[in-house]
């Protein structure tokens, strides 16, 4: 939700221009299931996760965005070394390829 009515402080990062958004970026996972008898109770329960984002109030221009979610310069940076060099997407590719092999043999 980003809400432009909802913001009251300018952008934390230039701290000039109005903030618009808030930084997407999950820095906690919430994964932890929740347990019940019922089915549909327990599907309701663990069907929406809890992470907690970075929510840095963001301008326009001090925004990434990257795959539909708006990103602080800090967690954009971040975001980017997590990408594989070649040469270990390469090797990452040969290893999913013989796991996934190795499922449909079993």
């Amino acid at each position: 939700m980003n809400d432009p009515g909802v913001f009251t402080e300018p952008c934390a990062i230039c701290r000039v221009r109005k903030a618009v958004r808030w930084c997407d970026y999950v820095i906690r996972y919430d994964r932890s299931i929740i347990f019940l008898r019922d089915y549909k109770k327990f599907v309701e329960a663990n069907e929406h996760p809890r992470d907690e984002t970075c929510d840095l109030p963001l301008c326009e221009k001090c925004t990434h965005e990257q795959n539909k979610a708006d990103l602080c310069p800090h967690h954009y940076k971040l975001q980017q070394k997590t990408e594989l060099p070649a040469d270990l997407k390469k090797a990452q590719l040969r290893a999913k390829m013989k796991i996934a092999q190795e499922i449909l043999n079993s």
